[in-house]
């Protein structure tokens, strides 16, 4: 079995990795809006080797994988962007097999044209269009590449698991209020509540909010002013098998008033690093009878799921907070909080606005204004999982007890 296995692994670790092609270094990732289609280009330094495809499952994306990259981008240091036209967020990836750039598509597209160029006044070129195509023919032309897909198909179908994607007409989501019991947290400087109890209030009315609505089974990390572990937090998350954490907070800029608003945050790449070591050490994903080399694509499936579910979340809950009110930080942003590093759970970390604003700080102590900002939460929670509530969808949130389709 071993043997086999790594002999199959041999060839996924091949299929993307043609001979003789360059390590390099993408500088810029540019975007042309047109009519009929989005041109995505990719700068390089060197001449580079890249593979494009489409993937429907679990959310709309495009991926390029290289076979050897890094990132350079000027001013985009968390390795993230926006995009323009079919593109609505990307990010590089640097710790997968194959580095590479995920696009999450705003809707249904399809690979018009690649190309490769020499440089014109910069560095090497390739260039990527997409257009827009019918629900069913996205469908029908996405998936990883037939050569990749195949094999690894082979290898978990030997290894005994079924990947079988589960019904999610009930939803479950821990609700993760910060700090508490010894820990206040970011301390009231304009009166009323401290972080922590800040946190929780606004932990309790979101939950309350999801249950009225019936289609939620909501968990909390605490829902009293008691001290939890950040490793319990994630713990907690794991053993629930939870489709969604979310990690309530309230920032601090210490003696600057001035910042004021919310941001949301999804796992860095060095959080992506620590939840894969996680994910070996604690044994979880380890099982004795099969291969490791098969835990070790089980692990990348996942983070990967994880990852693109956080961040899809983390822009539905950016656009729906913006309504309710200001933003510090609109655009995608990334850290490595250890509340994060679970290999299995989509997460964000929700800083709810500022401590040391004093506009910010009476909002947050105002029943009726974090009231409206919890439903702005819940607003983003119902319009990432509408699918879920379609004939014949599914939501697969992956994890090393998904032996069994009916196991949940």
């Amino acid at each position: 079995m071993r043997v086999f296995a790594a002999m199959v692994l041999a060839l996924i670790a091949a299929f993307a990795a043609p001979a003789g092609a360059q390590a390099s270094e993408i500088t810029a990732v540019r975007f042309g809006e047109h009519a009929s289609h989005t041109r995505i280009v990719i700068e390089t330094r060197a001449p580079v080797r890249a593979r494009a495809h489409t993937l429907s499952e679990p959310a709309a994306r495009l991926v390029v994988s290289f076979e050897d990259a890094a990132w350079s981008v000027d001013g985009l240091p968390d390795r993230a962007g926006i995009g323009a036209g079919l593109v609505g967020v990307f990010r590089f990836d640097g710790a997968a097999s194959h580095p590479r750039l995920v696009f999450t598509l705003t809707g249904p597209a399809s690979i018009s044209q690649q190309m490769n160029l020499d440089p014109a006044g910069g560095g090497y070129r390739t260039v990527i269009d997409i257009e827009p195509v019918s629900a069913s023919a996205f469908a029908s032309v996405s998936g990883f590449p037939q050569s990749a897909a195949t094999l690894t198909e082979l290898v978990v179908r030997e290894a005994g698991v079924d990947f079988t994607p589960q019904a999610c007409e009930r939803i479950r989501v821990v609700i993760d209020p910060g700090h508490g019991g010894r820990d206040p947290g970011a301390l009231a400087r304009f009166g009323g509540m401290h972080e922590a109890g800040i946190a929780l209030a606004a932990g309790l009315q979101l939950r309350d909010i999801l249950n009225e609505t019936g289609r939620y089974e909501v968990i909390m990390t605490r829902d009293r002013d008691v001290y939890v572990s950040l490793e319990d937090r994630v713990r907690i998350a794991r053993q629930a098998r939870a489709d969604l954490f979310i990690s309530l907070h309230a920032d601090s800029a210490g003696d600057n008033t001035g910042p004021r608003g919310a941001t949301v945050y999804s796992m860095n790449a060095r959080a992506e690093s620590r939840a894969r070591s996680r994910a070996f050490s604690e044994g979880d994903w380890v099982d004795v009878s099969r291969p490791e080399e098969v835990s070790r694509i089980l692990v990348e499936m996942s983070l990967s799921n994880k990852r693109s579910q956080s961040e899809l979340f983390a822009e539905s809950l950016r656009t729906e907070i913006g309504r309710a009110g200001p933003l510090w930080r609109s655009t995608p942003m990334e850290a490595n909080y250890a509340v994060l590093t679970d290999a299995e759970t989509p997460a964000v970390l929700f800083e709810m606005g500022f401590m040391t604003n004093r506009e910010d700080a009476r909002r947050l102590n105002d029943v009726r204004e974090r009231r409206r900002l919890m439903q702005s939460a819940a607003a983003a929670i119902e319009s990432h999982f509408s699918g879920c509530r379609a004939p014949g969808r599914t939501y697969w949130a992956g994890g090393p007890a998904t032996a069994s389709a009916s196991a949940r």
